[in-house]
């Protein structure tokens, strides 16, 4: 495909009046002249950083949500513009980064998601789930092909200005801020009449945290009827007793994290079945 220009992606709401400095700053970070481009905006202890991580395929069967663009994945995408890459393969390239996009794989596979795919999409008719898994984050075709959508709820980083806690997780509070200002939760979502299944990467519960099922469910699903939707466990690192343990989620030590994996894992390979 083309190269996409940034406001193919984003439409650049949060410089609504300084365009040229994003510009401006879009050129210096390429030239290795900075290593960040700051929106705007800023909450609390919270700086905004332009990373707009994940894949935009026009008609995707399913669309893959985690909360927002982490410290790690911004630094893989400024990388990825530094070293060459086009602002579009810098998104597929840098979003979930680490062991992140290993676990989901694993945790896909065993739902039964990549063999729904693969009786529909010939992009998915093959033996090697991986390789075409991979693919998604390796070139821009397979990206497109995949009929995945991989994203954010809100694409740019929410970063902690404390170096310690640079990818900590922001509040709800910080999230409604973000929607109240510039409107962008959910911005990026390739919405169309083949979607069939939005699956939010989080546990769901009554807190102080932003958990994307719920907003959707807000402000959201009314729109979409036909459309399911389901939570799964986060793929990060600090859930690796869940993805360690696929094949048998009792061995789970902690009673209550134990009882929620298996009320997810269940109900996500149920809806994926129930799909037509």
């Amino acid at each position: 495909m083309g190269p996409l220009k940034p406001t193919d992606i984003c439409n650049l709401s949060c410089f609504i009046n300084c365009k040229d400095k994003f510009y401006d700053k879009l050129d210096r970070v390429k030239s290795r002249l900075e290593s960040k481009i700051v929106l705007p905006l800023a909450f609390e202890k919270y700086t905004i950083q332009y990373a707009p991580v994940g894949n935009y395929p026009e008609n995707p069967l399913i669309i893959i949500c985690g909360k927002t663009t982490s410290g790690s994945s911004h630094d893989l995408f400024i990388d990825a513009l530094q070293n060459g890459k086009s602002l579009y393969e810098a998104c597929f390239f840098s979003i979930y980064s680490n062991i992140m996009r290993n676990n989901l794989f694993k945790y896909l596979k065993k739902i039964g998601l990549f063999d729904y795919l693969k009786k529909r999409i010939a992009y998915w008719k093959t033996n090697d789930y991986r390789k075409k898994w991979d693919g998604i984050f390796g070139n821009a075709n397979d990206s497109l092909s995949s009929r995945i959508q991989v994203t954010q709820a809100f694409n740019c980083a929410i970063l902690n200005r404390k170096s310690s806690a640079r990818s900590s997780e922001p509040s709800r509070k910080i999230f409604d801020l973000i929607q109240d200002n510039i409107g962008c939760l959910f911005k990026h979502f390739k919405i169309s009449g083949s979607l069939k299944l939005i699956i939010f990467l989080d546990t769901p519960s009554d807190d102080y945290r932003f958990h994307q099922i719920n907003y959707w469910n807000t402000y959201h699903r009314s729109k979409h009827p036909k459309v399911k939707v389901i939570s799964i466990t986060h793929p990060s690192a600090q859930n690796n007793d869940i993805f360690n343990n696929l094949d048998d989620l009792s061995k789970i030590n902690n009673p209550n994290k134990r009882r929620r994996a298996i009320k997810l894992f269940e109900n996500a390979k149920n809806v994926i079945k129930s799909l037509s």
